[in-house]
């Protein structure tokens, strides 16, 4: 399935041509750039990106994973990026090792292109596979991820190759497929801990392709010992500093009371009448740490549910999902290319691919296109219960081509400027 043998030379020739050319293209962009991609301060760590480094110097030095905790273990994020970013600085100075670090994200954009080169073509066929790649090298908030110290470009990468897995895993239906499918479940979760529950995709996949409840039973224990044997040491190392059994994170408090509050307003009409610890003051609301943030979200969702049920069911379906959708992850635009220009390029892909969604309906092609959607899916509404914003959706506009890809390529065979239909064996 990985595999280009069966291509072409020409097509061969054209997928490591795009490569090479995303890979020089943000190579150059980020040895350009270099500190304008930064959102913080290094003095101040005021930011994710800057915490990061901070955190993986740290790691270095004293061999303690901090965030936000002085020298104390932090449980408040997962360890991937700090870990990344130290390898570097066990032998680079920091701005060096920065450097080095937006140099590799370079090379996972490029390794992104042939994976949704893959898996384009096992589940639409190989002209959307060419224009979903193509897509996908000229979405320019793709620089700045690339230049970003972020888990933005390391979490595409592996989200990619589990939707691959996945795929390959329910096509193969053996052991060893299946175990990579648990290795990479368990990788994606060391960035973004939101892939727990995405087995869930695969179930609904062994159902539709008739695996019988033994072979369900098999894959399962297979993909579950594999992905928890992989994050036993962030388990043991959990357990060892905070004598408590955290699977991920203590950090969704603060996400899901942002979440829980429409539009990031004032909480609803009555309710610090009902809560009168809070003391009238929305500052109040965020005292307190992961458990108390996350009573204080449970009690807003609540109340805004009974007492503005219209207005908190919208917010919690259409309106977070534009927020999701509606911006691109462009903090730090690259000259020339300013933000509300790419914009209204990033619209066009929405559009262009939630129309491709619907065409794979249409034309009978949504049991084929399920592999992708079903993750896609997943991983917009996961967010639904807490914030949601441009950096939390970018992940998706990857599959976003794929699906724009298609609704492209419909149109061109509609009009007849290619010619024919591609058949897809499933």
């Amino acid at each position: 399935m990985f595999s280009l043998r069966l291509e072409t030379s020409r097509m061969r020739m054209f997928i490591w041509i795009v490569m090479a050319a995303v890979l020089l293209v943000h190579m150059a962009v980020v040895l350009w750039l270099g500190d304008h991609f930064l959102l913080g301060s290094y003095e101040l760590r005021n930011n994710d990106d800057v915490k990061y480094v901070y955190s993986a110097q740290v790691l270095v030095e004293q061999g303690t994973l901090v965030y936000n905790s002085g020298m104390q273990p932090t449980n408040f994020i997962m360890p991937a990026i700090p870990v990344m970013l130290s390898g570097f600085m066990t032998f680079l100075e920091r701005d060096a090792a920065v450097m080095g670090f937006r140099l590799l994200q370079c090379f996972m954009q490029a390794a992104s292109v042939y994976l949704i080169f893959v898996l384009a073509r096992e589940t639409l066929g190989r002209r959307v596979a060419v224009a979903a790649v193509l897509l996908d090298a000229l979405y320019i908030p793709n620089l700045f991820a690339s230049g970003a110290i972020l888990t933005e470009s390391t979490f595409k990468l592996l989200f990619l190759l589990l939707i691959a897995s996945f795929l390959y895993a329910v096509k193969r239906r053996t052991a060893g497929a299946y175990v990579f499918a648990g290795i990479m479940l368990g990788l994606a979760c060391y960035v973004k801990p939101q892939c727990a529950l995405i087995p869930v995709c695969l179930l609904i996949l062994w159902l539709v392709r008739n695996y019988s409840w033994g072979e369900i039973v098999k894959y399962t224990a297979i993909v579950a010992a594999c992905s928890m044997l992989l994050l036993t040491p962030w388990w043991i190392r959990n357990y060892n500093d905070f004598h408590a059994f955290i699977p991920f994170t203590k950090s969704t408090g603060n996400p899901m009371l942002l979440g829980a509050l429409i539009e990031r307003a004032a909480p609803p009409k009555g309710f610090f009448e009902q809560y009168p610890e809070y003391k009238g003051d929305s500052n109040n609301l965020f005292a307190g740490y992961d458990t108390e943030q996350k009573r204080t979200a449970k009690r807003l969702i609540a109340y805004g549910f009974k007492h503005q049920t219209l207005d908190y069911t919208y917010w919690f379906t259409v309106g977070k999902s534009i927020q999701l959708f509606e911006n691109p992850f462009y903090s730090r635009p690259v000259p020339g290319l300013p933000r509300p220009a790419i914009n209204v390029v990033h619209w066009i892909y929405v559009l262009a691919g939630f129309a491709g969604i619907l065409l794979t309906m249409l034309r009978r092609r949504f049991k084929l296109v399920l592999p992708i959607l079903l993750p896609f899916v997943y991983y917009w509404f996961i967010h639904l219960p807490f914030i949601t914003f441009g950096r939390y959706g970018y992940p998706l506009m990857c599959l976003m081509s794929i699906f724009a890809a298609f609704a492209i390529v419909s149109i061109l065979e509609a009009r007849g400027v290619l010619r024919g239909r591609e058949e897809i064996a499933d």
